[in-house]
Order: C-alpha cells, then sequence, then structure tokens
C-alpha cells in the first residue's frame, strides 16, 4: 500500500512539474513571438539579404566624461553568412567559420589576434540581429517573470544562457510594446546593464538605434555609465 501511495506521489509530483514546464514555455514561445512582431515581423526580417549600419561607440571615464570613441562600419550578410567590420585600418571578416583579418595592408593571423577578432564579429551580429538570435538552436531560456528596471520601466524578464558557453543575459521586453528594450550580461562576474533608448524604424524592421551600458552591482544599488552606442542603418538589400 505505501509503495503505491510513492509511485502515485511521484506521477503527481511529475505531471506538476511537467505542467509547469509547458506553461513556461508557452509563456516563452508568446513573448518571443510578439517582440519578433513589433521588430518587423520574422518572415519581413528574414527576407534580409544584407544590412550595413556604422556604429559608433562612446566610453566614459569615473566623472563621465567621453574618454573614447570608436567608429565601425559593419556589414551583415545572410545566405552565405558573412559578417565584416571595417574600423581605421583594421578590416575583420568571418563567414561563420574561418576569421580573416587585414591590418594596415597586412594579414594578421596570431592566435591571439584571431581570438579577438571572432568575438568581435559574433558579438556584433548576435547584439544587432535580436531578438531573432533568441531563435537559435542551443538557446536555453527561462522566464523570470515580470520586474521593473531601475529605469522604471516594466518588462518581461528572459534568462538566456548557452551550453558551450560561461556568460548569462537577461533579455527585457517592454510589457505593453514587446520591444527588447535592455539586455543585462553577466561576462566573467562583471554585470552589465544596456538600455536601449531609441530604435530605428525602418521599412525592412526596427533596429537598435541608442543604446547606454551601465556597470551594475550585484545588488543593483548603483548604475555606472561605463560606454554608449549609435547605430545609423546605412543600406538594406532584401529579395
Amino acid at each position: 500500500m505505501k509503495k503505491q501511495f510513492n509511485i502515485i506521489l511521484v506521477l503527481l509530483i511529475s505531471l506538476i512539474f511537467l505542467n509547469k514546464v509547458s506553461s513556461q514555455n508557452e509563456k516563452i514561445q508568446k513573448i518571443l513571438l510578439k517582440s519578433l512582431n513589433a521588430h518587423g515581423g520574422e518572415v519581413s526580417l528574414n527576407k534580409i539579404k544584407q544590412i550595413k549600419y556604422l556604429k559608433t561607440t562612446f566610453t566614459y571615464n569615473k566623472v563621465g566624461d567621453v574618454k573614447k570613441r570608436i567608429k565601425q562600419h559593419i556589414t551583415h550578410k545572410f545566405d552565405p553568412f558573412i559578417t565584416e567590420i571595417i574600423s581605421d585600418n583594421k578590416f575583420l571578416k568571418t563567414n561563420g567559420t574561418s576569421i580573416e583579418i587585414i591590418e594596415n595592408g597586412k594579414i594578421v593571423d596570431d592566435l591571439e589576434s584571431l581570438k579577438n577578432a571572432k568575438a568581435s564579429l559574433d558579438g556584433a551580429f548576435y547584439v544587432f540581429w535580436q531578438p531573432m538570435k533568441l531563435k537559435d538552436s542551443g538557446t536555453l531560456i527561462k522566464y523570470l517573470g515580470e520586474i521593473t528596471l531601475p529605469n522604471k520601466k516594466n518588462v518581461h524578464s528572459l534568462k538566456i544562457s548557452y551550453l558551450n558557453g560561461k556568460d548569462i543575459w537577461k533579455f527585457y521586453f517592454d510589457t505593453s510594446t514587446y520591444l527588447l528594450v535592455a539586455t543585462e550580461v553577466d561576462h566573467n562576474n562583471k554585470i552589465s546593464l544596456i538600455y536601449t533608448t531609441d530604435f530605428n524604424t525602418t521599412p525592412f524592421g526596427v533596429f537598435h538605434h541608442k543604446r547606454k551600458s551601465y556597470n551594475l552591482t550585484e545588488n543593483r544599488s548603483k548604475l555606472t555609465l561605463q560606454a554608449s552606442y549609435l547605430y545609423e542603418i546605412l543600406d538594406v538589400v532584401k529579395e
């Protein structure tokens, strides 16, 4: 009798767990679908064959003055996939497998430079092509509920992680518009909160325009501006 009761108890707990997982998965898919629609629609975004933009990065010192400004011309091509970054006298390129670096007219192929170039190229595409990248296989998503960000914006919070990566991301979607209005990343125990404060609304989709990155203390008691980003769309090619 006791054995039968234990089996029933295990089955009930398993059923409750599966229902909870199913409910969360439905919530996640609903948020992603609404966000993709808010950003132009998955069908429309998939028709983009090439997009070029100018990204200007401003870094700041401890008192909030601009310390450095970096301009990058970035191109993402689809089918076949290619990402290119041109900045000053440096050219970076990847097809998702191989990396090419040309600096001051010379090929650079040392392992450290290739590693840094891969991080820059992959990072550029990952950040810009959101929320589309959240549909990639291997993306682990957990719904954390509705929260209020330090800027008082109410958002849906999704925790994003990857089996082959150490970084932990949180993506924040406006509860009204479902636009992706902020991301948070824990990289090597350093937490950054990045707000998208303005969007490029084009006939081809809705993309980042202005973003601000803050260093975030673990208890979220202090925000320190560390960088800001300006994205200017230069050209879009669709099928």
